[in-house]
């Protein structure tokens, strides 16, 4: 197990983090690059619900409901199960 930069070991969220981070990493790949006005703005947002941590990499706007958001990943806190939706980008890989 890695150490932070502090030598502590990671919390759970931050493993759960980098599970997420390497999901949705793989996801984009099949997606058209953010517009460099959405890449400048992103932010990642943790929901948590029950089991499950849900980090959204998103674009703000003005209101929570004007925010866009690029990829949302679920991620079980106990089995590491994820699952990673895409939206708001065009697909540029045919898939099943």
């Amino acid at each position: 197990m890695k150490s932070t930069s502090d030598g502590s070991r990671p919390k759970e969220l931050d493993l759960l983090e980098e599970v997420a981070r390497v999901a949705t990493r793989e996801a984009l790949k099949d997606y058209e690059a953010p517009p460099p006005e959405w890449r400048d703005n992103l932010v990642l947002g943790t929901l948590f619900d029950g089991d499950w941590r849900v980090f959204e990499l998103y674009v703000p706007g003005q209101r929570p409901s004007d925010a866009i958001v690029i990829a949302s990943a679920r991620v079980h806190r106990m089995t590491r199960e994820v699952s990673v939706t895409v939206s708001n980008l065009q697909r540029t890989v045919k898939g099943p």
